[in-house]
């Protein structure tokens, strides 16, 4: 009974993936097999041919390479009077993989050692019959649906995508979220489910630009639990060398409170190696996105995520003497930035999203764009001389750090270089 129940579990999956899968690589791509993992002590070979099933599944999201059907293999092999069964040998597996004309073959095991399931997975190279790459996961005290995240992250892991799940509980409201740790620059992200919600402010609320209020529709996406720090941003300069974007336009000035050349180098200005970067332009934080393999949020993403569900002022509530609990504002800030993830987080685990640092949304400004946004997935307007920054500050008042306040500067803000700017920025990416 268990095993037909994990099967359904894993058939309803595969349904979700597909339909949500987007393949957007045009690239040429290496042709690839996967062969059934091969079951270890503890767990029984149809369970596996699910596992695999599931694998083969997150190998294909990943977009690196043309996949092989299992019913074409099957049919190639059996054309050939070749006996796929129990085939787990090296020399084995490279055969199957000539006989398919495939370049790549991924395989593997998977086993159960008391509570902790153990799976290997390994990509052979048919030309030269060497092993490429091979990684484990272990999944300890695993329930199913865990155990399905270890799969797809060994399947990203081993392609080179720098994206790790974990399901982590949440505030005392009940459910989970579900957290990732972004290797490329050591993030942790929140997974915001797709859904809809309620953007803006109602009539008699809040600023003109923030009406109409509407209904917005977003796919699932990853927004950084933190504001990008200058610890973060100072590495992503070293490894770019230079403090210009790849158009060659200013993406930092030097700051007391933000970054310092040191050298032919970068780094945090003394003691502020956890503060939120400083005095970023929105190239510079558009470039930290792409190299980081990410992006900026959309402006509707951002209130998204800030709302948290909620559909409020703010978004722990309606009251302005709670903001201080929540965020580093002119009213407790001591008119300065603070580390990042001091204050209490929204009930979705992300922090800092009202106060501390403006942060840089992907958007155009466009006063008027509420009056005729798409209802899926806006993007902004396509062109406009100012860039969307969301949350407000240290130095703003109570009226401004709201879930629904709009602000706006030039990407460069470079009329504004004699004053003390603020302006930070925290990194989405797509789920699928």
């Amino acid at each position: 009974m268990k095993k037909l129940v994990f099967l359904s579990f894993v058939s309803s999956t595969f349904i979700f993936q597909l339909l949500t899968f987007n393949l957007s690589a045009q690239e040429t791509k290496i042709t690839a097999a996967v062969m059934d993992l091969e079951a270890k002590e503890g767990i029984s070979a149809g369970v596996v041919s699910s596992i695999t099933d599931y694998l083969r599944i997150q190998l294909v999201n990943t977009g690196k390479f043309d996949f092989v059907t299992r019913e074409n293999m099957e049919q190639i092999l059996k054309e050939q009077n070749f006996q796929i069964s129990g085939c787990t040998s090296q020399e084995c597996i490279i055969e199957a993989g000539k006989l398919m004309g495939v370049r790549k073959m991924f395989t593997g095991s998977i086993g159960k050692v008391g509570t902790t399931y153990i799976v290997n997975l390994r990509i052979i190279n048919v030309e030269s019959g060497k092993i490429e790459k091979a990684e484990t996961e272990e999944c300890a005290k695993c329930e199913q649906e865990v155990l399905l995240v270890s799969i797809r992250n060994i399947a990203y892991k081993i392609v080179g995508i720098g994206i790790r799940e974990t399901v982590q509980p949440v505030s005392a409201q009940g459910g989970g979220v579900k957290e990732t740790t972004w290797e490329k620059d050591g993030s942790q992200m929140v997974l915001i489910s797709a859904g809809e919600f309620l953007m803006g402010s109602p009539e008699g609320k809040g600023a003109a630009d923030e009406r109409p209020q509407h209904k917005v529709f977003l796919d699932d996406y990853y927004i950084d639990k933190y504001e990008v720090t200058n610890q973060q941003f100072a590495k992503f300069l070293n490894a770019w060398n230079k403090d210009t974007d790849e158009n060659g336009q200013k993406m930092i000035y030097e700051d007391d409170w933000g970054i310092k050349k040191a050298g032919a180098g970068f780094q945090p200005a003394n003691g502020y190696d956890k503060y939120p970067i400083f005095n970023v332009t929105w190239y510079g934080a558009n470039q930290y996105a792409k190299w980081a393999g990410k992006r900026l949020p959309t402006e509707a993403e951002w209130e998204k995520a800030c709302r948290a569900g909620s559909t409020i002022t703010y978004y722990y509530g309606d009251e302005k003497n709670g903001l201080k609990e929540y965020a580093w504002y002119i009213g407790n800030s001591d008119h300065k930035t603070h580390p990042v993830g001091q204050k209490k987080p929204n009930s979705w685990g992300i922090y800092d999203m009202q106060g501390n640092v403006w942060e840089w949304c992907s958007d155009r400004y466009d006063a008027n764009y509420y009056k005729g946004s798409p209802y899926k997935n806006p993007q902004g307007p396509s062109t406009g001389s100012f860039c969307v920054l969301r949350g407000g500050s240290w130095c703003c008042g109570v009226a401004v750090p709201r879930s629904a306040f709009r602000s706006k500067c030039e990407p460069d803000f470079k009329f504004n270089i004699l004053v003390r700017d603020f302006y930070g920025f925290r990194c989405a990416a797509s789920a699928h």
